[in-house]
């Protein structure tokens, strides 16, 4: 059983403001053990599961 604390530990969300929209920003989350972004709240990564700027930017493996 995984310890739900411990989830939480593992994950941080990074606020990273868009370089196409001015005054949207990306929540990157980043898992802290590898140091490298999962997941992103835009379109980009929600609907079509590329990497965002966002993303590049914090370090992203595929």
């Amino acid at each position: 059983m995984v310890d739900y604390d411990q989830e939480l530990d593992r994950y941080e969300t990074i606020m990273i403001e868009s370089k196409i929209k001015e005054g949207v920003f990306h929540k990157v989350v980043k898992d802290l053990k590898s140091g490298k972004a999962v997941s992103c709240s835009c379109k980009c990564w929600s609907k079509g599961n590329k990497p965002c700027a966002g993303m590049r930017t914090v370090g992203f493996d595929n």
